[in-house]
């Protein structure tokens, strides 16, 4: 190395020595370039934590879609598993039934309830509910509006007949839990809003619930709900669905995509006004006294005013799956049969006083053991309440009888048939017999005196002449 020339040494390895130089020139102008940045927010700490942060949204962007492709099959194995067993919706019934009963005097009202595969807990609206004190309920003094209770400890419940039964819908999934929506209690409108996709989807899987849950006609669907379901102009539906009676306690339900405008009144007026008539399912903001369900992109629900909040992204598909094993409401007790005016009309009338009263207090009997035997078997049920009432007492009021008003109306019995025919029967030999009595006195009175019956041409009798005024002549 002593005997080497530095300039011969320099020319022959000019490259490298020029390669490195550039190397270290360009990490130092990055450097400069990072340290300028760096200043700019603030340090190199702040810049690094900047930096963290970035890569970990740029991580969780690049795996959302996985992850939530997994949340939703697990949400609709649990929704498809759970609903598709009828038990499942009984216990949710027989929970929210003996809740109700319970939390009589503890200032709340079950509106929703979580099932599992061991138990089911009931939450409670109110302004100061307070834990359960009766087994086998149990709570959380933190949780008072949550109440919980095992499937196989559910306590036994008579239905009450003067009460409006649950009638639960499916909601979503929640930690394992099926989520139920008791739509008969609280608000007669229940309308859900949010992303338009989700809101659709979830408005229509809520319809399709109540169509198969209820007994059939409660459920009137206007137009706009589904592409696939024409549906009837919004103000028809709305008559339609108030000129539906009520069923075993069941009201009847209008399924739309908007209010009728102008509202009518029955929808416009207060809560403590508003007189008993249809319940309301619908699509997009409301009006007046209503319990709403918020949507986002993501397909998670919210109950407004409740801490209920639930997956309900895969509801549309479950719901398709399992809408065929979905059972019915359960049947109220035996004396919700829709009795009143019937009841009513006999209550004052004597049995001696009115004819055909033993044969109109049989076919009661009849109707009511039809109805109870019947109870077990629903929808069944709706068909003994919508039964026809036995004969009334007949009035003597006007040209017909109660009982020819109540044939034309379809509403008789094949007793109260045959009292009719009767009295056809009698009236038209009455007509037979005055016809006769008016040709005789015509014929001896002379063809110029003869007249005609007062309700016009009569029936001549057989072998006699035909009767003709004087101005026939």
């Amino acid at each position: 190395m002593r005997t080497t020339d530095p300039i011969e040494f320099l020319n022959r390895h000019r490259e490298i020595i020029f390669r490195w130089i550039g190397i270290l020139a360009v990490l130092l102008v990055l450097f400069l370039i990072l340290r300028h940045f760096a200043m700019r927010l603030g340090g190199w700490r702040a810049a690094w934590r900047r930096v963290k942060r970035e890569c970990a949204v740029s991580a969780h962007a690049f795996a959302a879609p996985a992850k939530a492709w997994l949340r939703h099959r697990r949400s609709l194995r649990v929704l498809v598993r759970g609903l598709r067993a009828p038990a499942t919706w009984r216990d949710a019934e027989r929970a929210l039934a003996a809740a109700r009963q319970a939390a009589a005097g503890a200032g709340g009202v079950p509106y929703a309830a979580l099932v599992d595969d061991v138990g089911v807990t009931v939450l409670l609206a109110g302004r100061r509910p307070r834990p359960p004190e009766e087994e086998p309920w149990w709570g959380d003094e933190e949780r008072p509006d949550c109440w919980s209770v095992d499937r196989d400890a559910l306590p036994p419940v008579v239905p009450v007949p003067d009460q409006t039964p649950p009638v639960l819908v499916a909601l979503g999934e929640d930690g394992g839990c099926c989520v139920f929506l008791d739509v008969a209690a609280g608000p007669p409108l229940l309308n859900v809003e949010g992303d338009r996709r989700a809101a659709t989807a979830v408005h229509q899987a809520l319809a399709a619930q109540l169509d198969v849950r209820l007994p059939d006609g409660l459920v009137v669907v206007a137009q706009g709900v589904h592409r696939a379901f024409p549906g009837l102009e919004v103000r028809a539906a709305h008559r339609r669905a108030e000129e539906l009676p009520a069923r075993g306690g069941l009201v009847p339900w209008l399924v739309t995509a908007e209010l009728p405008d102008p509202l009518p009144p029955g929808i416009a007026a207060p809560a403590a006004a508003r007189a008993a008539g249809p319940r309301i399912l619908l699509r997009g903001p409301g009006r007046g006294f209503l319990r709403t369900v918020l949507s986002d992109r993501e397909g998670r629900l919210a109950v407004a005013g409740t801490p209920l909040l639930v997956a309900g992204n895969a509801l549309s598909r479950a719901i398709a799956r399992v809408l065929s094993d979905i059972p019915p409401v359960l049947p109220p007790g035996p004396g919700s049969v829709s009795t009143a005016g019937r009841d009513a009309a006999r209550a004052f009338a004597e049995d001696d006083e009115r004819p055909g009263a033993a044969a109109a207090d049989g076919a009661a009997r009849h109707e009511h053991a039809d109805a109870d035997a019947g109870a077990d078997a629903w929808p069944g049920a709706d068909r003994a309440a919508a039964a026809p009432p036995g004969p009334a007492p007949e009035t003597e009021t006007g040209s017909e009888t109660e009982a020819e008003r109540e044939i034309r109306a379809g509403r008789r019995t094949e007793a109260a048939r045959e009292l009719v025919e009767e009295d056809a029967e009698d009236e038209e030999v009455q007509a037979a017999e005055a016809a006769e009595a008016a040709g005789e006195a015509g014929a001896e009175r002379g063809n110029d005196t003869a007249r005609t019956a007062p309700a016009g041409r009569r029936r001549e009798p057989e072998g006699s002449a035909p009767v003709r005024s004087a101005a026939d002549h």
